[in-house]
């Protein structure tokens, strides 16, 4: 079971600075990941309508869960709700750089 501690706020922006220099490594996620290929299975299979908002909501949904697992060996705690939104919010403005990168 996980503890539930306040962690500090100096703590908290060192692992969200942590997080952005992840992001920079952009091409190692997107290669460790398999966006590519899962982007092309969901195309194929699914054919969704939308396929930008299909596109993003995978993800977000797998940096989400990478960074909150990240939180949570770092800190032995459950992210807050709080740093994950800031943490989504920063995941959202590379959304861009992802599409570019898979369409490119």
């Amino acid at each position: 079971m996980l503890n539930i501690k306040n962690v500090d706020s100096k703590e908290i922006q060192a692992f969200i600075e942590d997080v952005r220099d992840d992001l920079k490594n952009i091409d190692d996620i997107i290669n460790y990941y398999d966006f590519l290929g899962h982007h092309n299975i969901r195309s194929i299979v699914f054919n969704p309508e939308n396929d930008s908002s299909f596109f993003e909501g995978s993800v977000i949904t797998v940096l989400d869960q990478r960074y909150s697992e990240f939180f949570r060996s770092k800190f032995n705690s459950e992210i807050d709700e709080l740093t994950r939104i800031d943490i989504l919010e920063i995941i959202r403005t590379y959304l861009p750089h992802i599409r570019k990168k898979l369409d490119g």
